[in-house]
């Protein structure tokens, strides 16, 4: 059965309470129950050495058992719990009775009789709810007599009655503390849950289409105060690729509708007559459906280009080689251009790679820097081996990036200006392909540029 974060939460804290005020209590109770007995159980034995010393010092000064003597004392020499001693000569003859008052009206009167010499009639109304102990009294080592003491049981003691006062408390005590955990509780379920259910919220909203959340949520909570800043940052995010679609969907359908429009303008003016289908002109319908071919094309090579993970061909390459081989490739069109290319190529490094996926990123780059460099400009490419990465790096005196498209440039699909890029060609996925093939690698694709001073991008590629 499924329950909301909140009632799980305070089911989970109430029955930890629960647990803890039942067994830290008992616990206390059972260990104060026994340091009593022992504090008990050894104060009485102390109390009634004492009694017996009593009567060993009455015995040495008289020499015999002086009942006078003994009928003086009364129950002077009784302590609590001590509520009766009786004493007998060691032939079991009683000698002398002593007691004190008892709570809750268990003593009948100032005097006891015995029914027998060796049973006393208090001793026989009491005993089933008194404690009874034994010691013997000697005189110049001598067995003179034994004394037998009832006692009060220990729930009828100082100590226990205060246990069990104390018990009583505790159970009050714990009837309160559950009341204000549960509270407690509560409280804490909330605060901890109601962030998570508002951020729950976020994210049902962002599912809908509506990115951008009203309301400015905040909690104490590290953990949940990076959940929300996430959301917020995925809605952020995926406005920005839902607007990053939108226009891809309208760069793609302009692409498209130029070359389409054209073929069927052609078309119709053959059908109609108007257009004699001369090689030239059906040359020129040609080239248009050549051009949507080639768009078509670019948008397969991305798509295969993205799963180059998991169809890399690794192999010793001379990387040094692989780079010169792409500048040399693109100096013919870096001349008719009159845009000069430079070289700045590490010899000899060797590295373990898809050639041909490398080779291909790095074109793209060369590509790209002269697509955007005017008449009478520089591009460098450099390769460069460290400790721990290869790096390549293409850069251009061009027109440059802005600093609001910078971030965006590696989407695919994307185009800082529509009408410079369509009229220098393109769809905007030569980054993306480059940023696939160099990840597909495990290394990373970098840009800094400044707008009218050129941009410069650097491939690393890690060694391992």
């Amino acid at each position: 059965m499924k329950r909301s974060l909140r009632t799980q939460m305070l089911v989970q804290y109430v029955v930890i309470v629960i647990i803890c005020m039942l067994v830290i209590p008992t616990g206390i109770s059972k260990l104060l129950d026994r340091q009593f007995r022992l504090y008990s159980s050894d104060r009485l034995h102390d109390d009634q050495q004492e009694a017996v010393r009593v009567l060993e010092e009455i015995y040495d000064s008289e020499g015999n058992w002086n009942k006078e003597v003994l009928a003086e004392l009364k129950g002077d020499i009784l302590r609590w719990p001590m509520v009766h001693a009786a004493l007998y000569d060691p032939d079991g003859i009683l000698i002398a009775e002593f007691r004190r008052s008892m709570r809750h009206g268990h003593m009948r009167g100032p005097g006891l009789k015995s029914e027998n010499k060796d049973t006393p009639g208090f001793m026989r109304s009491m005993a089933p709810e008194l404690v009874m102990n034994e010691l013997p009294v000697s005189s110049g080592g001598k067995l003179v007599g034994k004394v037998r003491f009832l006692c009060l049981p220990f729930r009828e003691s100082r100590e226990g009655i205060f246990l069990k006062k104390f018990n009583s408390h505790m159970v009050y005590a714990i009837a309160f503390m559950l009341m204000a955990a549960v509270i407690i509780s509560f409280i804490m379920a909330d605060v901890i849950s109601r962030p998570i259910l508002n951020v729950s919220k976020m994210a049902s909203l962002i599912s809908r289409g509506k990115y951008r959340v009203q309301g400015d949520l905040r909690s104490d909570i590290t953990e949940l105060q990076q959940l929300i800043d996430s959301i917020n940052r995925l809605g952020l995010s995926l406005e920005e690729q839902e607007e990053l679609r939108k226009r891809l969907m309208s760069d793609i359908a302009h692409e498209l509708r130029n070359p389409l429009t054209i073929i069927k303008s052609h078309l119709e003016a053959f059908e109609d007559g108007v257009w004699e289908p001369t090689k030239e002109r059906v040359k020129l319908t040609v080239d248009e459906i050549d051009r949507l071919s080639t768009m078509i094309s670019e948008i397969e090579k991305l798509t295969s280009i993205e799963n180059a993970g998991k169809s890399l061909v690794l192999q010793s390459i001379n990387l040094s080689k692989e780079t010169e081989n792409a500048a040399m490739t693109f100096d013919p069109l870096y001349r008719a251009k009159s845009v000069e290319l430079k070289r700045e190529i590490e010899e000899n490094v060797m590295f373990a790679a898809d050639g041909n996926k490398i080779r291909q990123a790095v074109e793209n780059l060369l590509s790209n820097a002269l697509r955007y460099t005017d008449r009478g400009g520089v591009a460098t490419i450099s390769l460069e081996r460290s400790s721990a990465e290869v790096i390549i790096r293409v850069k251009d005196t061009g027109i440059g990036i802005s600093a609001e498209d910078l971030p965006y440039i590696f989407e695919r699909f994307y185009r800082t200006d529509k009408s410079r890029t369509r009229s220098s060609g393109g769809l905007g996925i030569g980054l993306a392909i480059t940023k696939a093939a160099v990840e597909a690698h495990g290394g990373s694709v970098t840009a800094e540029s400044r707008e009218g001073e050129g941009s410069t991008f650097t491939i690393r590629l890690p060694l391992a």
